[in-house]
């Protein structure tokens, strides 16, 4: 049986074993986890095992390591993960077999941290540090600076854990490590407290970064568990388009809300004013009507920049794509109208992009949908999503009296 075991593929000695059958032989095709009975498929990556030990029995990474590195021994030590090293162990566990498009969807959307500049995440954390400590830090001198040891909870069964690269800044800059187990973009739960991440550094530090790190946190899990379930809803419809999000985003505050919808797998629609051109009322009636705004912004915008008219009837949004717009918006339309316009522009404008927006939420969203509408944006992303619940707790010391 131990020699079976050694031939298992990730992080098993110790915590999974092959299926042994009644009759006495041994199933190779499954095995089970030492510690509560659950059964997995051998053919599946050591990363779901792995995922499987931290998030119900809260084994952290580098004991899985341990148990699995004969040569490592008792001298391992847990290591700072960081995403860029995440990742990688993450793709090398996945087999061939594995690599299909289900499991790849959340470790792509794990990546999405390597598309934020590290000269920003230092701008950022060091702003919102300066901001929450912007002179003494009184309650520092009953604390000190000996090392210490944190642990970050989810509170919130079934959240979606984004901003991990956030978080680790802030720290970053206060001279402590972060730990994760768990992979950015990863479900956290189902438990209703959730062990995510060990935080060690000097006690006043981690206890200046706790606020500025939880906040951002918070905010980021919340936006990417809203997009999930968005996505999931579009996914069971059969819809096939774009749930996007908005402009509407906390000033100050759009990098970390705009990577929270990338690691949710919802679209983030353009970053600023720069990104893409969208021509709203006002512009048009500013210009003189749709025709000439379009024309007007095409001159500055050439073939580098699409341009997108906000239309509120039918015979607007044609005239909008007659004009050249590469995107119209249906903004406000009733969902029966919507899909009725829908149609009419993409039989008279094939390569036209349909976009469907105003009043729509997370309710209503099953109405918006639609084989003529290719991208459906909300506001509601961002504006009064609900945050995920996270807590900071420092380990406590036991003492036994004598």
């Amino acid at each position: 049986m131990e020699r079976d075991e050694k031939k298992l593929h990730g992080p098993v000695n110790g915590k999974f074993r092959f299926k042994q059958l009644p009759n006495g032989t041994v199933d190779k095709s499954i095995v089970i986890c030492t510690i509560c009975s659950k059964e997995f498929s051998y053919h599946r990556s050591s990363s779901s095992l792995k995922y499987h030990l931290n998030a119900k029995h809260l084994v952290a990474s580098s004991q899985v390591r341990a148990a699995s590195d004969p040569e490592a021994g008792a001298s391992s030590q847990p290591r700072q993960t960081t995403l860029d090293q995440a990742f990688k162990h993450e793709m090398t566990d996945l087999s061939p077999e594995t690599r299909d498009q289900e499991s790849m969807v959340p470790l792509l959307h794990a990546v999405a941290a390597h598309a934020i500049p590290p000269q920003a995440l230092t701008q950022l954390a060091r702003d919102w540090l300066r901001e929450d400590t912007p002179n003494f830090d009184p309650a520092g001198v009953c604390v000190g600076s000996g090392n210490v040891e944190a642990r970050l909870f989810c509170k919130m069964a079934g959240s979606i854990l984004a901003g991990g690269p956030f978080f680790t800044a802030v720290f970053a800059e206060l001279g402590c490590t972060v730990n994760w187990l768990f992979p950015e973009a990863a479900e956290m739960g189902p438990d209703g407290i959730t062990l995510v991440a060990e935080v060690r550094g000097p006690a006043r530090c981690l206890l200046l970064g706790e606020r500025p790190a939880l906040n951002c946190l918070a905010r980021a899990s919340g936006i990417a568990t809203r997009c999930v379930r968005l996505r999931a809803m579009a996914a069971a419809a059969g819809w096939h388009g774009e749930v996007a999000g908005t402009r509407k985003t906390t000033p100050g505050f759009r990098l970390v809300e705009k990577y929270a919808m990338l690691v949710g797998g919802a679209s983030m629609h353009r970053q600023d004013l720069s990104g893409m051109a969208m021509l709203k009322d006002n512009h048009v009636w500013a210009s003189g009507g749709i025709t000439k705004a379009v024309q007007a912004t095409r001159t500055v915008c050439g073939l580098t920049s699409k341009i997108e008219v906000e239309c509120g009837s039918t015979e607007e949004a044609c005239e909008a794509a007659a004009a050249g717009a590469d995107i119209v918006m249906l903004d406000n339309l009733p969902p029966r109208e919507l899909h009725a316009a829908a149609l009419l522009l993409k039989q008279q404008f094939p390569a036209l992009l349909v976009e469907a927006s105003g009043g729509v939420s997370p309710e209503n969203l099953p109405q918006y949908f639609g084989p003529h509408v290719d991208i459906i944006s909300l506001g509601c992303i961002t504006q009064g999503c609900p945050v995920v619940d996270f807590s900071l707790k420092k380990l406590q010391e036991v003492r036994h009296p004598r």
